[in-house]
């Protein structure tokens, strides 16, 4: 018997870093128009999620999706983080009466579709032209995180979410695998992770994409879902320049190039100078992301960001971070040290020529003298 969904939507996701900082007030301004209401993660039965800076939501209209299996209607907005971040998300609304196989198919459409990339980059960057003046230190990365949330308010069956999801093949929507049938192992694995906030939802949360049943149509594990994301991304973002800056360092320490007409300020000094900038930098994302964990005050939501955290392999980024770190902060270390070593060694090439100087005009006065006598 095929299961029938007869209200839900599907939320796209792509996450794009642009720069150091987004200033929101200044943003906010800049697009008073068509700016929406800040996220608040608040609900008539739920305690709100605090976030320290809540991130400014822009409607960006809407457009046509075209895929293989016909063409489907989409919303697109965005959100603005102000730790240098926006998540453009296409919104489309499941047709009703789709078969659970039908959105299996949608699903592996949406995963292998270029355009959903294309809108989604277009958008971005239309967005990114009109709040520049609100961006600090833009530098955009060309690694952007994607990710599909499937919300599903009303469906044949799904009076009780435990039985429903026995009832349809979720890992093959949670992996959009429409041609190989998976195993029982594979299945079972995805389904271990389902937790519930009451007897009608369910979330069922994986690395790739997320099924949803909310009866109510409550975005705020959906909400959870794509704050855990941005984080995602500023994770693998720093950790990539650890790594980049490290490789810098161990190739400057090899060059050991040195200017003698620049004593004290070598390019060993510099290159320190920087290297301690970035430790700083990245310590404070760090912390930025660690008071992030402390704001989710809802008991619920708070399980969904620690479902999200370990789907992410938050910990995982968070010791290859912490171990660079050491390692960039023990390199700046011995990098100040050769600095201020070669300082001290021209310090006293300097003294002994200042010695020499004044030592060898009276060493010539008395050979001279000597001489003379």
């Amino acid at each position: 018997m095929s299961v029938a969904i007869q209200k839900g939507t599907i939320l796209v996701h792509r996450v794009f870093d642009i720069g150091g900082e987004i200033t929101l007030a200044r943003a906010e301004q800049l697009l008073s128009s068509d700016s929406g209401p800040r996220l608040k993660f608040a609900t008539n039965t739920r305690k709100a999620v605090i976030i320290k800076e809540s991130p400014l939501r822009v409607d960006l209209g809407e457009e046509k999706l075209d895929l293989p299996g016909g063409t489907l209607p989409i919303r697109i907005f965005a959100r603005l983080w102000n730790y240098g971040v926006i998540s453009v998300t296409l919104e489309i609304a499941m047709p009703a009466g789709t078969t659970w196989e039908k959105l299996v198919k949608l699903a592996s459409e949406l995963e292998k579709s270029e355009e959903v990339d294309l809108i989604a980059v277009s958008r971005k960057d239309a967005l990114k032209k009109r709040i520049m003046p609100a961006v600090t230190n833009p530098a955009e990365w060309e690694i952007f995180e994607d990710y599909i949330t499937y919300i599903v308010e009303k469906a044949d069956g799904m009076e009780n979410p435990r039985e429903f999801i026995k009832k349809v093949d979720v890992a093959a929507l949670i992996l959009a695998e429409d041609k190989e049938r998976l195993s029982e192992e594979s299945r079972n694995f995805i389904l271990e992770s389902a937790t519930q906030y009451s007897n009608s939802d369910l979330a069922i949360i994986d690395w790739n994409s997320a099924l949803l049943l909310e009866p109510d149509g409550e975005r705020d594990v959906a909400d959870v879902i794509e704050f855990s994301l941005t984080h995602l991304l500023e994770f693998r973002y720093y950790d990539e320049m650890l790594g980049r800056k490290l490789e810098e360092l161990y190739d400057t320490m090899e060059q050991k190039r040195e200017s003698v007409a620049n004593i004290f300020k070598n390019f060993y000094a510099d290159i320190a100078e920087d290297s301690s900038l970035k430790y700083m930098e990245f310590s404070e994302f760090l912390g930025r992301v660690e008071n992030s964990l402390k704001t989710v005050g809802d008991p619920y939501l708070a399980v969904v960001f620690r479902a999200s955290a370990l789907e992410f392999h938050f910990d995982d980024w968070r010791k290859s971070i912490s171990r660079k770190m050491d390692t960039l902060a023990q390199i700046s270390q011995i990098l100040h040290g050769e600095v201020n070593t070669r300082r001290s060694h021209w310090l006293e090439i300097i003294v002994i020529v200042l010695i020499a100087i004044e030592v060898i005009p009276f060493l010539y006065i008395m050979l001279r003298d000597g001489k003379a006598g």
